[in-house]
């Protein structure tokens, strides 16, 4: 099998990577081939077994897998040209669809971002077909779950919609082809990627060192780029259906030791601390938590839980919010050595 479907994994974003203490589990979890797996707590990508399905790029929540042979941009071109017809049929391979459509190398390629902006690009049927035998099948119920959330969000926006998935027809056995093609990547060598894929996989790996550290997934803004078009279109100002694929850290005051380790491991940049006049503040701007959960996991004093966001005006970017404040906190504003220290018993010595 060609490496050019196979994923690119870039370490620099996933959440193992940054802090061992990350409990992530997303890819992981969703991967049917078991390509992905975790030894000592570090992400490790089996490519021999990887079939390119893409759904492990659905799920990431700070986009640290790439699929190079099908890109972001390609994705929304299609939508783009499509959407305004008002039908899209996405397809996965196998399925003997004919006509119009949209391919992918899987439907579980298609997260929710994907499916709300076809919505607001002028979409009123999706259609998701898939192969019977296929890795669609089997994950059935995670499609499922996402065409509910985007059906949900519709009703309550009064947007009408038609969504559904169809089972194929396909010429061939796609259990049976899915078994074969398992069995000779394990037993032949692996082929080499096209030029087209190998220039695009060096072209990311350029941008990903020269990206900034933190930053807001893609995938975080086009949905919220969806949401605000379908706000837009049907003129209601909340929806807690909408709100509910957010999620945002909260911080028990009583617990909270004023460390500030939260927002200095942040990838999006969710959390910040501002310290001024013997005052640490914690700020949270809800529209870039991606609910990774890493506040959470390396909070020592398990004083940092996630929780639904309550509306989307809590979601959009607005003026960050104080979650927390004291003033005098002890250490608060020590430096990161001073930090370990305090965590190890142990005296820091500076040179």
């Amino acid at each position: 099998m060609h490496d050019d479907a196979k994923p690119l994994l870039a370490g620099r974003r996933c959440l193992r990577t940054r802090h061992i203490s990350s409990t992530c589990t997303a890819c992981v979890d969703i991967c049917p081939e078991e390509a992905l797996v975790l030894k000592e707590k570090r992400l490790l990508f089996a490519a021999s077994r990887c079939t390119g399905c893409g759904a492990c790029t659905s799920v990431c929540p700070e986009d640290a897998l790439i699929a190079p042979a099908f890109t972001s941009k390609a994705l929304e071109d299609a939508l783009r040209r499509e959407a305004p017809q008002g039908r899209i049929v996405f397809a996965a391979p196998n399925a003997g669809a004919t006509g119009k459509k949209i391919l992918l190398p899987s439907l579980l390629h298609l997260s929710v971002d994907w499916i709300l902006l076809a919505v607001a690009l002028g979409a009123k049927e999706i259609g998701l077909l898939y192969a019977p035998g296929s890795v669609d099948e089997e994950k059935l119920s995670v499609i499922t779950n996402r065409i509910e959330i985007v059906r949900k969000i519709c009703a309550e926006l009064h947007l009408p919609l038609e969504l559904e998935t169809l089972r194929g027809a396909p010429k061939v056995d796609a259990g049976r082809r899915r078994f074969f093609s398992r069995l000779g990547a394990a037993l032949e060598p692996r082929e080499a990627s096209s030029p087209q894929t190998q220039e695009a996989r060096s072209r990311i790996a350029k941008t990903l060192l020269e990206e900034p550290f933190v930053r807001v997934p893609d995938s975080r803004l086009r949905l919220i780029h969806a949401l605000k078009r379908l706000l837009e279109k049907s003129g209601k100002a909340d929806s807690r259906e909408a709100a509910k694929l957010f999620s945002a850290p909260r911080i028990d005051a009583a617990k909270c030791s004023g460390c500030a380790l939260c927002p200095a491991v942040c990838p999006t940049g969710a959390l910040q601390s501002q310290g001024e006049g013997g005052t640490l503040r914690l700020l949270l701007n809800a529209g870039a938590c991606t609910g990774c959960r890493l506040c959470a996991d390396i909070c020592f004093m398990n004083a940092v839980t996630l929780y639904e966001a309550a509306s989307l005006e809590e979601i959009f970017p607005t003026p960050a919010k104080t979650l927390f404040s004291r003033k005098n906190a002890p250490r608060a504003f020590d430096t990161w050595e001073d930090k370990l220290s305090g965590l190890i018993n142990a005296p820091v010595y500076r040179t």
